[in-house]
């Protein structure tokens, strides 16, 4: 059996790594993969299946296609369902790994704060007037902190056992 230097095609097409969407990868392999000549197609297939980001690269080597088009069709099912499912929760898909939102830091209210609204009859969020039913406009994160009054509570309980 001849062993034949490796094309430039060749090269490129195991190089190849998916940056963009399943369907520019696609693109992108059958530019190369149309030019490398005397490759089996199971060779083809765990080529196109080891260009693929991480995640997607699992669930469709899980799946053992037999088929280049397969492979395909299966990529672009799991790009879809990670797109679906990404969706519904609060992160991104991007790069093929998912990036947690940035969350809001909460705002710390201390009892003499939560006084001074309760005195006014403003809401402790959004510093409306608060009534009966009120909703916010805005949603916010806040951290009451009730550090004092628990130091009283022991002070005082403290003072009982003396007493």
């Amino acid at each position: 059996m001849r062993i034949k230097k490796a094309t430039p095609f060749f090269s490129q097409l195991i190089s190849l790594k998916q940056k963009g969407s399943i369907m520019e990868h696609i693109k992108e392999f059958q530019k190369l993969n149309i030019r490398v000549k005397n490759i089996q197609e199971e060779h083809r297939i765990d080529v196109f299946i080891g260009t693929l980001k991480d995640n997607i690269q699992h669930d469709v080597r899980l799946w053992e296609p037999n088929s280049l088009e397969k492979a395909f069709t299966l990529a672009r099912k799991m790009e879809s369902k990670i797109m679906t499912t990404t969706k519904h929760t609060t992160h991104n898909y991007k790069y093929g790994s998912v990036v947690a939102p940035s969350l809001p830091q909460p705002i710390r209210l201390t009892p003499q704060q939560l006084e001074q609204k309760r005195e006014k009859g403003l809401c402790y969020s959004c510093d409306s007037k608060y009534t009966k039913g009120h909703k916010c406009d805005e949603n916010k994160l806040f951290y009451i902190d009730c550090e004092e009054e628990e130091e009283k509570e022991k002070e005082r309980s403290k003072e009982e056992d003396i007493l």
